[in-house]
């Protein structure tokens, strides 16, 4: 990978040190500089096997807590710095590419690892779990620990920043500090907090580097660049690198071979000036890539502590433009050294660059100055989501690769799919609805201005989406889309002080989200800390594709509402029964929704405080996949909030805010045919039936299995092969069946213990029909509820259990069956048709004669009024609230 092989060649080099006791060695304080970066894993909390299931925000929290106490107690200050850097549009830098591949391969085996063994996946494969820059910027702020985000060259403004606030040293993992020479270089890969209250690492001496690599100090830029990076890449110095010897592919060439190489050829140059260096590889300085390597070594030079000397500032000015070489920025501030007093009138470095990638119809104008200097500032200091100055400055965006499937067979490809709320943002930050009202208002006044113009105003922006289709080759031009309401200016939404102008923010936003409905600021329906998680999950249901499932959206519910979510210790040593591919793909789905909702909560001036908006307060991966377990097994909402009837009345009343004035279609559940698995009267008396339709050679006109109301089986007609079994002989009915009206208790369910009772006892179909009697009974009792037992319908006509039981009678197209028998058995067939003839005789006159227990029971009350059984109805559903859906209006 470039310059990063000189950091994977010096792994061995470096000395295990304990940074609690540098600290208690150095006078005044340990003060140093944390490349976030390079630790997400460690910053995360270590390795826990539950990353995969969509993050453990409370144990992450609680990490981090007792990190910042025991830095606290040593005297050891940190800065941790995060990556916001976008590169010069239009090129994306090969590294990023990289890294998506790299991430897209593990998130392929991650999935995979869990859809065939439902267990947790290693650690090679470890991903960050979506949201967690977020989490961790929340988290920090929480804790008071300064942070700063770069925004143009994530190495060179960490090493400046260094440099420029005098910090002791630099905890990093990348190649270009070595050559950058810090004070102090610390491994933050090996960065670990023991329970022996030390701080974990390894040191590399990188003033000893030249020494090791035998190259003279003013070598070193060239030697570094000519490793290959971002600026000249190593698919240019393939000549270079057979002419050395190495022929072979890259990817095959061990770093040390590729290192001592090009230290070799360095060293062995008559000199150390680059324009006799790109003769020697290159052949002529007309050649592009000759201009691309004195750009590099500059960059190097640049990191150095005399270049930063020399081309930048102490007091942090931005330095004079060099026409050969590209100006390098000033480093952010953290939040205590930020100097936010100028006005708003003064021009912005990010001015000159907002109007370079204006598009193939993007004609609105830049965005206002005033805006874009608070962006900066805000992002320098981790208080506004990076993406937003990537918007605002290059009009292009980097999305990562997610926990998902590249094939999307059940969820739709989530960046896409949270796209719209994207566009609204674009619209938003560069006032697209204000230009088209002010073009218009020109038009009608008659304006030689706006004749000119006549296209409306419209903003295009790059989206870079890592894809199989398109794996990092080409943007996706994205164009705004205006909300349907007359929405304020930026300015008026981050900048306006009147109660008119908070109410606006947070419309906006809720327009963004599609949530813009009364009971979404209800805090009795939906509570404050709950506002992300609520639009979000309205934002899901909105959508034409139907994605969730009625239990799952309760699962989300009951994991927000749950009293263990703030329990790291619990959530740590709890332990779930098996992990669904389809909840760790859920889980990615709602985390990237809640990263677009800070997205739109910072663009329209962020109407929901920073911390009410924390992932930690509502989501927990590993709660999550246990509540999606329990959700596709409970019988009724209170025994997933596990019998807390005031968290039933919680989820209630939010799912009725979250599905307010929607005409709600859920996700169908998975098909309930399990081959193989199967008892009782369900399993032996109708088992022979569909046997008679799944073996031989059936010719009829079709049929098709219902099972409490749902279509669970259908057979075409025509004719089979006679040894293949289109459907298993033996159906079991497993899962969940979404009714009408209640997904928990209530009517469905009866249905569905109804036909768990049929299948309750093992081979005999009298023992299964009394089985389900009883179990009507009971549920009859505890309900107080008119009785509606399980019917299963074949071919259009209802067949009650009891009737199912009476014997072995063969289904309507018993003629048309023929099974497959071994020849001279043409008496055994005769006879056991006889047999089944006076078995259907006997079956038919038994049930006749007798009367089942229902029917026993309801003449024994007598007749029963219609008005009555209305009535009996009605109070049921009263007194069975609680256990779906809250009570709707009249």
């Amino acid at each position: 990978m470039g310059i990063q092989d000189l950091q994977t060649f010096l792994e061995n080099e470096g000395v295990g040190v304990d940074l609690f006791r540098i600290a208690r060695n150095h006078a005044g304080g340990f003060r140093l500089v944390l490349d976030a970066e390079g630790c997400l894993d460690r910053l995360y909390g270590g390795y826990f096997s539950d990353w995969a299931c969509g993050g453990q925000w409370a144990r992450c929290v609680q990490f981090l807590t007792t990190l910042s106490q025991a830095l606290a107690e040593h005297q050891v200050a940190l800065c941790v710095c995060f990556n916001g850097s976008h590169p010069t549009p239009p090129a994306v830098p090969q590294q990023w590419i990289q890294t998506q591949s790299t991430y897209r391969q593990r998130v392929n085996s991650v999935l995979r690892h869990i859809v065939t063994k439902g267990t947790p996946p290693p650690k090679v494969w470890w991903v960050p779990p979506t949201g967690l820059h977020s989490c961790l910027r929340t988290a920090l702020r929480y804790l008071n620990i300064p942070v700063m985000v770069s925004s143009d060259d994530h190495c060179q403004e960490v090493v400046g920043l260094c440099r420029e606030k005098t910090y002791a040293g630099l905890v990093g993992c990348s190649g270009e500090y070595l050559v950058f020479q810090p004070p102090r270089y610390f491994s933050s890969s090996q960065l670990k907090l023991t329970y022996r209250s030390s701080l974990e690492t390894k040191e590399y001496m990188v003033h000893e580097l030249p020494k090791v690599l035998d190259v003279p100090q003013d070598r070193l830029c060239l030697m570094a660049a000519l490793l290959g990076g971002t600026i000249l890449s190593e698919q240019s110095l393939q000549d270079f690198y057979k002419r050395l010897g190495i022929s072979q592919k890259k990817q095959q060439v061990p770093p040390e071979t590729l290192i001592k190489a090009i230290c070799q050829f360095v060293r062995e140059l008559p000199s150390a000036d680059v324009d006799a260096a790109c003769i020697e590889i290159f052949g002529d300085l007309n050649d592009l890539r000759a201009a691309k390597l004195k750009q590099a070594v500059q960059y190097y030079l640049n990191g150095t502590k005399d270049g930063f000397l020399k081309y930048r500032t102490a007091s942090g000015r931005r330095p004079k433009t060099n026409k050969k070489n590209k100006p390098e920025m000033s480093p952010p501030s953290t939040s205590g050294d930020m100097d936010t007093t100028r006005l708003a009138s003064e021009t912005s470095e990010h001015e000159a660059t907002s109007g370079r990638v204006m598009q193939s119809e993007d004609n609105c104008p830049a965005a206002p100055a005033e805006v874009l200097r608070t962006c900066a500032e805000r992002h320098a200091r981790g208080l506004m989501h990076p993406q937003m100055l990537c918007v605002l400055t290059h009009r292009q965006i980097t999305l990562p690769v997610l926990m998902e499937d590249d094939n999307h067979r059940e969820i739709p490809s989530i960046h896409h799919f949270f796209r719209p709320i994207r566009q609204n943002v674009y619209a938003i930050l560069y006032n697209m609805h204000h230009h088209r009202f002010m073009a218009q208002k020109a038009r009608e006044e008659g304006s030689t201005s706006a004749a000119c113009n006549e296209k409306p105003c419209q903003v295009q922006v790059s989206e870079w989406i890592y894809s199989r289709v398109n794996p990092g080759k080409a943007a996706e031009l994205v164009p705004g889309v205006i909300l349907d309401w007359p929405v304020p200016t930026v300015q008026r939404l981050w900048f306006g002080t009147a109660q008119d102008d908070k109410c606006r923010r947070m419309r906006a936003f809720l327009s963004c989200m599609r949530s813009d409905t009364p009971l979404m600021l209800n805090t009795s329906y939906v509570p404050q800390h709950l506002l992300i998680l609520a639009t979000v999950l309205r934002f899901i249901m909105t959508s034409q594709i139907q994605i969730l499932r009625r239990q799952e959206l309760d699962a989300f519910l009951a994991t927000a509402f749950s009293n263990d979510l703030m329990n790291a210790l619990h959530l740590q040593e709890m332990t779930v029964n098996g992990i669904s591919g389809r909840g760790v793909q859920l889980s990615a789905l709602v985390m990237a929704g809640a990263e677009a909702a800070l997205l739109a909560n910072d663009a329209c001036g962020a109407p929901v405080p920073w911390l009410v908006a924390a992932p930690w307060l509502y989501f927990d991966g590993k709660l999550l996949q246990r509540n999606l377990h329990r959700a596709a097994h409970c019988k009724h909402l209170a025994q997933l909030c596990d019998n807390h009837l005031d968290t039933v009345v919680k989820v209630e009343r939010m799912r009725k805010a979250i599905l307010e004035g929607l005409e709600v279609e859920f996700a169908l559940p998975p098909l309930p045919l399990v081959a193989g698995v199967v008892g009782g009267a369900l399993g032996g008396s109708l088992g022979g039936q569909l046997g008679g339709w799944g073996r031989g050679r059936g010719r009829g006109a079709g049929a098709r299995l219902e099972i409490a109301g749902v279509v669970v089986g259908q057979w075409g007609g025509g004719s089979y092969p006679s040894r293949t079994q289109r459907y298993p002989q033996q159906v079991s009915y497993v899962g969940y069946t979404p009714p009408p009206r209640n997904a928990y208790g209530g009517r469905g369910w009866r249905g569905a213990g109804g036909a768990r009772g049929l299948g309750g006892r093992g081979g005999r179909g009298g023992r299964g029909a009394r089985g389900a009697t009883r179990g009507a009974r009971r549920t009859r009792r505890e309900h107080d509820e008119p009785l509606r037992p399980a019917t299963i319908t074949v071919n259009g006509k209802t067949v009650r259990p009891e009737d199912i039981a009476q014997g072995d009678d063969g289904s309507p197209h018993e003629d048309n069956v023929v099974p497959d028998e071994p020849e001279g058995s043409q008496a055994q067939k005769a006879k056991s048709g006889k047999n089944i003839k006076k078995n259907v005789g006997k079956g038919k006159k038994k049930g006749t004669g007798q009367k089942n227990d229902v029917a026993q029971s309801l003449e024994a009350n007598g007749p029963l009024d219609k008005n009555k059984a209305v009535e009996v109805c009605h109070n049921a559903e009263k007194e069975h609230m609680g256990q779906g859906d809250a009570p709707e209006p009249n």
